[in-house]
């Protein structure tokens, strides 16, 4: 299985590009490239929060969200699940949160039947250089989330087909060690 781990912010709607008529225009880009490559989605934005887990329900309150599941029903994207919300300890006797490169393992690492993996994020995943030696940075692509000079090259372009599509091809590293735990190698 193909699955793109989706940001929303910066990637659907940008800094220009905010009303509902420009974010899916965006989603159009998605669904031509999840088509095109056998994708499904998981879910890896903040905004997952408005996101049930188990039942992908979303929030009353959160529309805009609400609107991105029913443009992706309208274009035939396929959403199986979001990243989890996940803490660790830390020293000082708290828990911090895991930064979204950690979350997107684990997911990977429930989920052994996904073979190829790309990540759209407007995040480089090591912003606060806290990462854990960034291990997903190789299936990675970068958008921009704010242009002043250039708004049409913000978020998901169709230029960034074809670099989805070289990734895609990349296997899922983490796949072994899930097959592996769970006792299939």
């Amino acid at each position: 299985m193909n699955v793109i781990f989706l940001d929303f912010d910066g990637v659907i709607d940008t800094n220009y590009y905010k009303s509902y008529e420009d974010m899916e225009k965006k989603i159009v880009i998605l669904a031509n490239i999840c088509k095109k490559y056998n994708c499904k989605v998981v879910i890896e934005a903040s905004a997952k929060d408005a996101i049930d887990e188990d039942t992908l329900e979303i929030d009353d309150n959160c529309k805009w969200v609400r609107f991105i599941f029913e443009m992706f029903k309208k274009y035939n994207i396929e959403c199986i699940g979001r990243t989890p919300n996940v803490r660790r300890y830390s020293n000082s006797c708290s828990y911090l949160s895991m930064w979204k490169e950690d979350e997107i393992r684990l997911y990977l690492f429930r989920h052994p039947e996904i073979d190829h993996y790309c990540i759209i994020d407007d995040d480089d995943l090591q912003i606060y250089n806290r990462s854990d030696l960034n291990k997903v940075k190789d299936h990675l692509v970068v958008t921009d989330y704010y242009l002043n000079n250039n708004p049409e090259n913000e978020g998901l372009l169709y230029i960034h087909e074809e670099q989805i599509g070289e990734i895609l091809k990349k296997d899922n590293e983490i796949k072994k060690f899930a097959l592996k735990r769970k006792g299939y190698q």
